[in-house]
């Protein structure tokens, strides 16, 4: 019996503090400095939903983040200031190494996680995307170098094509137990 994914719009908020890096738990941390630190779940990054590979997600963002308690923030966008990681990661289940990743500081970025590893990529206010080969799962996170604790304000990210969550086997077994009863009415 095939299984169809229903696919539903999700509207996620995702805080400034949501660390893409934490998307396999764990901790990270700049240069040995406490103050530094992240870990889960204070600065986890939001989980969308499950993904199936080839499929496409969709989104749309408004609202501000910024890296510093004192701005104001950017939009999904950024800011426009390209930026790589350069907090270590250290405890988590994800083998991923996102050293090359740039984007612009304090916009929504995204980050498939599957097969113990991590694809991360920009999203910015809105377009589609992909799922990769080997990708179960959808994180989404603010984009920093490091320290993401202090990260002030939050997304709204309108998420589609992400299969809903529970959906499926929910109506699948109802409909199992419908036919069950079914089957006991006949045999009477």
């Amino acid at each position: 019996m095939a299984t169809a994914h229903v696919a539903v719009a999700n509207t996620l908020t995702v805080p400034g503090t949501a660390d893409p890096l934490l998307a396999g738990g764990g901790t990270d941390i700049y240069g040995g400095d406490p103050a530094n630190t992240d870990s889960t779940p204070n600065q986890s990054p939001v989980f969308a939903g499950s993904v199936t590979a080839g499929t496409t997600i969709n989104w749309s963002a408004t609202g501000t983040t910024g890296n510093d308690p004192s701005q104001v923030g950017t939009s999904p966008n950024g800011d426009g200031t390209p930026v790589g990681f350069t907090a270590t990661i250290i405890g988590g289940s994800l083998a991923y190494s996102p050293a090359g990743f740039t984007a612009p500081i304090n916009s929504l970025i995204g980050v498939f996680t599957g097969s113990g590893s991590a694809d991360v990529f920009y999203m910015g206010t809105s377009g589609s995307v992909t799922v990769p080969a080997g990708a179960t799962g959808l994180f989404l996170g603010s984009m920093d170098e490091y320290q993401w604790n202090n990260n002030v304000g939050s997304f709204n990210v309108n998420v589609s094509g992400v299969p809903d969550g529970g959906m499926t086997i929910s109506l699948l077994g109802g409909a199992l137990v419908g036919v069950g009863a079914l089957r006991r009415k006949l045999s009477l």
